[in-house]
């Protein structure tokens, strides 16, 4: 069976997904609030989940940039393992009725699904697996509900940011990406 995937694509995706990676490791020890540093980080993450989408373009692109990640941590966390498995399942749920990551809007769309998601799922899993203030957080869904919203805002960001870093590099003849 023949992989969508070419080997140049996986080294792609496994690129994105450290740049995410360094970015959450340099952004979360500056906020002071657990369940802040997704909305702060969205904007770092989202332009490498931007440029992932961008250059993959498929559907499955945004599995490929982080169900590797979920399964490596697996044995540390089976709560960020869990929340990273159910928001990209319903990021490409949302994105496959669209088509795939090929045009902009979707881009954005899963860009915004993601972070939103996470948040609406991350946080009542934390709540329900790791308890602290987390397990506060299930008192609260206004709560939660505006993170998620917080959360679409700030990934827009790194979309728009993502997107202008895409045309500079396609200008640069460095990114095969569509418009």
């Amino acid at each position: 069976m023949k992989s969508p995937w070419s080997l140049r694509d996986y080294v792609f995706a496994a690129f994105m997904t450290i740049g995410m990676v360094a970015s959450i490791f340099v952004i979360g020890p500056l906020v002071p609030v657990p369940f802040l540093q997704l909305v702060v980080w969205a904007p770092f993450g989202g332009i490498f989940l931007t440029l992932g989408m961008a250059r993959l373009q498929r559907r499955g692109s945004v599995a490929l940039m982080i169900l590797p990640l979920a399964l490596l941590l697996a044995p540390l966390s089976p709560a960020i393992t869990l929340y990273l498995v159910l928001t990209v399942l319903v990021t490409e749920a949302v994105v496959y009725l669209r088509g795939n990551y090929r045009i902009k809007s979707n881009r954005l769309l899963g860009n915004v699904v993601f972070f939103a998601s996470a948040i609406a799922i991350g946080l009542p899993s934390a709540g329900l697996m790791v308890g602290g203030v987390f397990a506060e957080l299930l008192t609260k869904p206004w709560l939660i509900a505006a993170l998620a919203i917080a959360a679409a805002c700030t990934g827009a960001i790194g979309w728009w940011l993502g997107e202008k870093m895409v045309t500079q590099l396609r200008r640069a003849g460095k990114l095969d990406a569509d418009s």
